[in-house]
């Protein structure tokens, strides 16, 4: 039997070889000199650990440091073995496929056309293990390569995302995991400095369908956060016609029929624009900066019905920081500043936070590379040395 001092000497070490590997994939290439510095462990104990790590061929040796007169220091990183990510992006028209190694670069990004609709979930299951079949085949990798693999989706979607990640499943022989594109466009956000600093905040994702996240203390376990789908919050009392057939929604009025009415009721001429038009709102924000009387009270109309909308949910959660991302990534800052003055002028007097806009750098296209880093840094995460 183990005594108490051994089991304390096997998690310690157990610990400090999660560390050193942490350590690496941040930091590689990287030296011994530099792991001892950042781990504040012993040259020696550092040293064993990277043995072992190699052996295991978790780690290996990618180069040799320039000389500075002396002996040369053997640069450490994560190992190039065939270990790999797949990370799934699946919408109604296309599916985006992004393959990583574990050092987080691509090794294959591509959007191919894919019409689901009207598909059965075995059809589609079919068709999309037949994909990956062939890109298998042109990247030489093996059914077997895939350590983790992440299917991503918006919100709201109408298809069996969960019968498609089973099918999957059985084809690769791996767990497959689903998720939210607003829980993996979040991590891609919070990769990048803007926001990388921020504990709590609202994440606004806008992808056909309005999802609101509110993030308290960044958790890794993302996917547990729940959603607000306050874009199907009624706005407008026998308003215009949502995608989801009721009328009045919020999400009509930022880019839907909703906004399209503001237009045409200001004197814009109908140019053959439909209000589930995609690009609804890009178009008439364009129009409003080139001086469109009409397309600038409908993008005032559409900023003030969205600034209720989130200075009521500012009120509830307490949170006045908002990370905007998907369309409105096309946005600037005179959007953003009129935003923000609109959502003020709906908060309480001396209310405590004032409200700040941040406008994500995502968009719906980047979920599949960005569920590859999720689930690379999972599989690090999952990693066991006891």
């Amino acid at each position: 039997m183990d005594s108490p001092r051994r089991r304390n000497n096997r998690l310690v070490r157990a610990q400090n070889t999660k560390k050193i590997l942490m350590l690496v994939k941040d930091h590689e290439p990287v030296s011994l000199e530099t792991l001892v510095r950042k781990s504040s462990l012993t040259y020696p104990t550092v040293l064993g650990i990277i043995k072992q790590l190699e052996s295991d061929s978790h780690v290996e040796r990618l180069a040799y440091a320039p000389t500075t007169g002396g002996r040369q220091a053997v640069l450490y990183g994560i190992s190039g073995i065939s270990r790999y990510v797949l990370g799934l992006h699946i919408n109604t028209e296309t599916i985006s496929i992004s393959i990583t190694n574990l050092r987080d670069g691509k090794i294959f990004q591509a959007t191919e056309p894919m019409h689901f609709q009207g598909l059965s979930t075995p059809e589609l299951a079919r068709s999309l293990v037949g994909l990956i079949g062939g890109i298998l085949s042109k990247t030489r990798l093996e059914n077997t390569s895939f350590v983790r693999v992440c299917i991503t989706h918006r919100d709201g979607t109408s298809l069996d995302i969960r019968g498609i990640g089973s099918a999957l499943e059985t084809f690769l022989s791996i767990p497959v995991k689903i998720l939210p594109d607003r829980i993996a466009l979040n991590y891609l956000e919070r990769q990048s400095y803007h926001i990388s600093s921020l504990s709590t905040y609202m994440f606004v994702l806008f992808e056909e369908e309005l999802s609101l996240t509110t993030y308290r203390g960044f958790d890794e376990r993302l996917d547990r956060l729940p959603s607000t789908h306050f874009g199907h919050m009624t706005m407008v009392i026998g308003g215009a016609t949502c995608v989801c057939s009721q009328r009045g929604c919020l999400c009509s009025y930022v880019n839907g029929e909703g906004l399209l009415k503001f237009y045409l009721d200001a004197g814009g001429e109908d140019q053959g624009v439909d209000g589930e038009s995609s690009d609804l709102f890009h178009r008439l924000l364009a129009a409003s900066y080139r001086g469109d009387r009409a397309a600038v009270i409908a993008i005032d109309r559409a900023i003030e019905v969205l600034a209720v909308a989130l200075a009521n949910v500012i009120k509830i959660e307490g949170v006045a920081t908002i990370v905007l991302s998907g369309i409105f990534n096309s946005t600037d800052v005179r959007y953003k500043m009129q935003l923000e003055q609109t959502v003020a002028n709906y908060l309480p007097k001396g209310f405590l936070e004032k409200p700040q806009i941040i406008l994500g750098t995502t968009t719906p296209n980047d979920s599949a590379f960005s569920a590859c880093l999720m689930m690379s840094a999972d599989y690090f995460e999952s990693l066991r040395f006891d």
